[in-house]
């Protein structure tokens, strides 16, 4: 399997809804128990009591019904778990084997913006060891800013303490990710945006799949998230304006503050200060 991680607002839906133009492979909606599976497997150490939660807990998880839910039965999910071996890189394979399997696809991934800020879990339990493959995508955080800000959701004040957040759980993971180069691809979003079919070629070189001139077929994407306000641009091509947009921009952000608090990511990922 694979995971694709970045930060809200960072291309992450772009990304996986391109991939999943290949009939190769599936990516599901996005789930929320990759995160809590990883706790109880650090703190539950008799398998037996971990196995019995892990099997109620995923297939009670919030998300379930509309991401693995609809490729896996509980009934799939309970099986898996068991005959998987106790760990997180085991139980995901095994998940996500299944998913590939019942939808007739090569490999099958996962993409859960919220999962990066729990790097630190996921390590400690294995997941960058396990050999499940790594997409990293990174966007300006400056313009993740302005994006955020024109969403409903997102705290007015979130300029304030977000690029600290950005800055820490990116660096986490391209630092974690070091010793496992062979399983990491790291990806700016302005890049992607730039030269998309460079970047998927790339991609499924590095997924082990043949490239498909669909991935390319933006018009088809995301179809049933365009409803969402801030998934309106899904079914056109990527957008350049997107990219940068924070250097004409005239809204009342204070980028001296977000420098204080992400200069050093915005060097190591190549955005200057």
């Amino acid at each position: 399997m694979f995971i694709i991680f970045g930060s809200p607002r960072s291309g992450t839906t772009l990304l996986k809804e391109a991939l999943c133009q290949n009939p190769s492979i599936t990516i599901p909606h996005e789930t929320d128990f990759i995160i809590p599976l990883a706790f109880i497997i650090d703190r539950v150490k008799d398998q037996e009591i971990g196995k019995k939660l892990i099997s109620k807990m995923i297939v009670s998880s919030v998300a379930f019904p509309t991401s693995i839910g609809r490729f896996l039965t509980p009934h799939d999910v309970e099986g898996i778990v068991w005959r998987s071996h106790y760990s997180l890189g085991s139980m995901l394979t095994e998940l996500y084997r299944e998913i590939a399997l019942k939808s007739h696809s090569t490999i099958a991934g996962d993409k859960s913006p919220n999962d990066l800020a729990f790097a630190g879990i996921l390590r400690k339990t294995g997941l960058f060891d396990s050999g499940i493959k790594i997409i990293h995508i990174v966007r300006d955080i400056r313009d993740v800013i302005l994006s955020l800000r024109k969403t409903s959701w997102a705290p007015r004040d979130i300029d304030l303490f977000f690029p600290r957040i950005w800055a820490t759980a990116n660096l986490n993971l391209k630092q974690f990710m070091n010793y496992s180069a062979d399983s990491y691809f790291f990806l700016r979003f302005e890049d992607f945006v730039a030269e998309p079919q460079h970047y998927l070629n790339k991609l499924s070189d590095f997924l082990g799949v043949v490239f498909s001139e669909s991935m390319l077929n933006w018009q088809n994407m995301g179809e049933d998230l365009k409803h969402l306000e801030h998934h309106a641009n899904l079914g056109r091509s990527p957008l350049l304006e997107r990219c940068y947009g924070w250097k004409s921009c005239s809204a009342d952000c204070d980028f001296e503050n977000l420098h204080q608090q992400a200069g050093e990511a915005l060097v190591e990922f190549g955005y200057g200060t």
